[in-house]
């Protein structure tokens, strides 16, 4: 971390002497170097300020060290930029809060009766709520004091490079296999299995050993039928129009491509055929013969996603890397929550054994030579 610190520092400031001599402002762009809101200069400029105090720790507990929300947002949009995973998710930012209401996914009909019958239908919906002040996501962030002077434009471009790459991979994580214990509750977890310490379990996989259409078109069906809600006697179906498929990337070169790939008569290869509208996801954080099935909606994958810098002081001085020469290194903690919209939005898949694709050849109408 502090040599990925430094060669940041280090691009940085090749940007600041260059914008010097240009003024070329599309080179600080390219940086990632951007012009700051009244509040994200002042929040800039006061962690300047700490961080050159002979005092650290007493001069941050004087600042206003909450990070201002504009720069999760660009945070967030970055991610989404490099993560093309975390960017099909329904990622809000909650602007401080750490509540949230949802309306539950059941449906309820309004009653036929004659004009001057008496109401027997009240549509009142119910609704869920996250809290996820718990839930905390922690980037530290190594600074070199050179960076310091460069300016507060050019510490937000650090910060935003560092948060990006820390939070992606923790935020990914989340989604994919979080357990639900202080941190979300990841797409193969169970929602309506048992929960032991707040952990929830995993979802039993189901094994797949062919993409053809039968075999694929089935495991499709597991999502087109929403959970059972209160007071329904059976989950209502549901209209899948697109689907999700979210691989380790080993997988995807070894077993996806091979079980979606055909040859064309022009001698190309054409990949990603499914029998079905299909999206291929990779990341890392599933194991090899692990993969997930998903509901997408509106180019959106069925996944809600909540994140937050809440409204306490999300920046902190540590003393336990003091080993660091000429760095200060500082934690900034983000709050959030994920879940699956319903238990049925997600199958999990076992792949190890899924195989190459096999075009079968049929004929009919056979004649021997004689005409018989």
């Amino acid at each position: 971390m502090q040599t990925y610190g430094r060669s940041l520092v280090a691009e940085l400031a090749d940007a600041a002497a260059e914008y010097r001599q240009t003024a070329d402002a599309s080179i600080l762009a390219s940086r990632g170097v951007r012009s700051l809101t009244s509040a994200e200069q002042s929040f800039y400029d006061g962690i300047i300020t700490a961080m050159q105090a002979p005092d650290v720790r007493q001069a941050l507990t004087g600042a206003d060290k909450t990070i201002p929300q504009t720069v999760i947002d660009t945070v967030l949009a970055d991610i989404e930029n490099k993560h093309p995973l975390l960017a099909a998710l329904d990622i809000v930012n909650t602007y401080g809060s750490t509540k949230w209401i949802l309306a539950k996914d059941k449906m309820q009909r309004a009653q036929w009766g004659a004009i001057t019958s008496a109401i027997t239908a009240e549509l009142t919906g119910e609704i869920d709520k996250l809290e996820f002040s718990d839930n905390k996501l922690t980037a530290f962030l190594p600074v070199p004091k050179d960076l310091l002077k460069l300016g507060a434009s050019y510490l937000d471009a650090y910060v935003r490079r560092i948060l990006t790459d820390a939070l992606a991979c923790g935020l990914e994580y989340g989604a994919v296999k979080g357990t639900g214990n202080n941190m979300p509750i990841g797409m193969v977890k169970d929602l309506d299995g048992a929960v032991t310490n707040h952990t929830y379990a995993d979802k039993a996989a189901v094994a797949v050993t062919s993409f053809d259409v039968t075999s694929y078109m089935a495991l499709v069906a597991r999502l087109a039928k929403k959970p059972k809600a209160t007071g329904e006697a059976s989950g209502r179906p549901r209209a899948v129009t697109k689907v999700a498929l979210i691989v380790n990337p080993a997988d995807y070169l070894t077993k996806i491509i091979p079980a979606t790939t055909v040859l064309a008569t022009d001698g190309s290869y054409k990949r990603d055929i499914f029998p079905f509208p299909t999206e291929v996801f990779q990341t890392e954080q599933l194991n090899t013969g692990e993969a997930v099935l998903g509901v997408m909606e509106n180019g959106k994958i069925k996944y809600q996603m909540f994140v937050s810098t809440g409204t306490s002081g999300n920046i902190e001085y540590s003393d336990d890397y003091r080993f660091l020469e000429d760095t200060r290194v500082y934690a900034i903690k983000l709050l959030g929550t994920g879940r699956p919209v319903d238990n049925n939005c997600f199958v999990k898949l076992n792949i190890a054994n899924l195989e190459a694709l096999k075009l079968k050849v049929e004929v009919s109408n056979i004649a021997d030579a004689a005409g018989h």
